[in-house]
């Protein structure tokens, strides 16, 4: 699929190439064909000699000064929008040829009126190739909490984890190939701003006090200064630590082992104050409460933890963390992992 939208590219510059070529041809034919006719008149020569001279002279102010003054002020413009048109991301993302980056606590694009055109949109945009890298944030983080504090009454907690839920069951029903150019991550830590880029065109916009849809949007191209940095700062945090693929984020593999008998358990979990708290229940509930386990985390094999309780304040906390991630659960049995 890459190759084939390469390739589209390669014949459109081909094509603007040969426009130019004809253009430049046809006006050679045209000078050719109005001087022929006079080139016998006094003084043809010389004024012809300072006409070319002028013109050089003109064609290389234009080149050396003029157009890259025109083209630092073109790379470099800004277009200010009182509002984000959802319609018309979703119109760029059907014409994309590239790449589109999302990096937000939470992207409208996913909730109920935008989802089935942007879903469809980018559907169309796999089959040609086109990369996307989405970051969102970890509903139970501390920037979450923030988040949705800021924006009350919308409820942004259950925003987040439905865009989650909603790109998880889109990966789960694309094919392997088009698994890999969408790229999703969740992060604990919010953006720094929201933003939306689009091959060369970006969009990004400030968080306030309430949505950032609502609030005034930069549209700059990503080859100018402010593309630049705003691009630089989603890289930084793309390639740095911390951030988890969907898979990751609701489950994480435990080895219990009690005397003998070893078994892995793919659990719900959540972390709370640098501590991950699991949900034993159902699956792994007699492994759990076993007085003689002990359990060691995929990846991290050498080291032993035990699973324990703790007073009911903490655990109603907890607890609260857990509901924003996944939702209410009334029967999770949350127990904190320790070291052993």
């Amino acid at each position: 699929m890459n190759a084939m939208a390469r390739r589209r590219r390669a014949r459109s510059r081909y094509w603007l190439s040969y426009l130019y070529a004809g253009i430049g041809a046809m006006l050679l034919v045209a000078a050719f064909l109005l001087l022929y006719p006079v080139r016998q008149v006094d003084g043809f020569s010389t004024d012809l000699r300072i006409n070319m001279g002028a013109n050089l002279l003109d064609l290389v102010l234009a080149a050396l000064v003029l157009q890259p003054l025109i083209l630092i002020l073109s790379r470099n413009a800004v277009r200010r929008r009182n509002r984000l048109d959802y319609w018309e991301v979703i119109r760029r993302v059907e014409k994309a040829e590239d790449r589109v980056d999302i990096w937000k606590h939470w992207t409208g694009l996913l909730e109920s009126q935008y989802e089935t055109a942007f879903v469809a949109a980018v559907r169309d945009a796999l089959d040609r190739g086109v990369r996307f890298r989405i970051m969102l944030t970890d509903p139970s983080s501390p920037d979450a909490a923030e988040r949705a504090r800021q924006v009350a009454p919308t409820d942004a907690i259950v925003l987040m984890r439905q865009n989650i839920e909603r790109l998880d069951a889109v990966l789960n029903d694309l094919p392997a190939l088009h698994r890999e150019l969408l790229q999703v991550r969740v992060s604990s830590v919010g953006p720094a701003h929201a933003f939306y880029r689009i091959d060369d065109w970006l969009t990004y916009g400030l968080f306030r006090d309430r949505r950032v849809s609502d609030s005034s949007q930069r549209e700059v191209r990503v080859q100018g200064d402010l593309g630049e940095l705003a691009l630089e700062s989603f890289e930084n945090r793309w390639n740095g630590t911390g951030l988890m693929r969907i898979a990751d984020h609701y489950r994480m593999r435990l080895r219990f082992t009690v005397r003998d008998e070893a078994a892995e358990h793919d659990l719900r979990y959540v972390v709370h104050d640098g501590e991950h708290w699991v949900n034993v229940h159902p699956a792994a509930l007699s492994h759990a409460f076993h007085p003689d386990h002990e359990v060691s985390m995929e990846g991290n094999g050498h080291k032993r933890y035990v699973l324990a309780d703790a007073t009911p304040d903490k655990r109603d906390r907890v607890m609260a963390f857990y509901t924003a991630k996944y939702g209410a659960d009334h029967g999770a049995v949350l127990l904190r992992l320790i070291d052993g």
